[in-house]
């Protein structure tokens, strides 16, 4: 019996309320969750939200939303292979092996809201046909089009009420923060 697992691959610069509904649609079709927090190494404009900050809220979050089932859910931090724009078959190998080494499981399915072009080039066919599905959910159907962009925008606008429709109480908490970190990257 292979247990079915549910994999998210995410920035989460930070971690908002579409991260949740997708990691919810994990949960719900799958026995666990792997949440594997992208650009682990990285530190700069586009993700100015140290690691280990984004893992501690993700943690957060996830125990306020899910309750008993975060039990299911493993976060794990994954550096890039080069940087985020290699979409190649060396990246698709490099993470299929991350997830089968968190997982033990050869066979899963993620969970993405978008870049379906990007992520189908990721893997050799071998791969995508014996081993790995795959579930879209267009981002604009994903709790308004939330981008962790705009969640960022709201931080440094101090938009509470828009953050409070859009992010886990953790979030809204370190808003001030998260502020320092995004502000101290804009410019770079």
């Amino acid at each position: 019996f292979i247990m079915t697992v549910g994999v998210i691959i995410a920035r989460i610069q930070p971690i908002h309320k579409g991260h949740l509904e997708l990691i919810r649609q994990a949960l719900n079709e799958n026995e666990n969750v792997l949440l594997l927090v992208g650009s682990a190494d990285k530190l700069n404009k586009r993700n100015p939200i140290p690691i280990a900050m984004r893992l501690e809220l993700a943690n957060k979050a996830i125990a306020e939303a899910f309750g008993d089932d975060a039990k299911r859910i493993n976060i794990k931090p994954l550096a890039d292979l080069t940087d985020e724009s290699d979409n190649s078959h060396d990246w698709g190998f490099y993470l299929y092996s991350h997830i089968v080494g968190y997982t033990k499981s050869p066979e899963f399915t993620i969970y993405y809201s978008d870049g379906f072009e990007i992520i189908m080039q990721w893997f050799p066919p071998f791969i995508t046909r014996d081993f790995v599905s795959f579930k879209l959910n267009a981002r604009g159907t994903i709790h308004n089009n939330l981008s962790a962009t705009k969640v960022r925008e709201m931080i440094l606008r101090e938009d509470v009420d828009a953050l409070r429709d859009a992010v886990p109480t953790c979030v809204l908490e370190n808003a001030t923060i998260l502020k320092h970190f995004i502000e101290a990257f804009r410019d770079v």
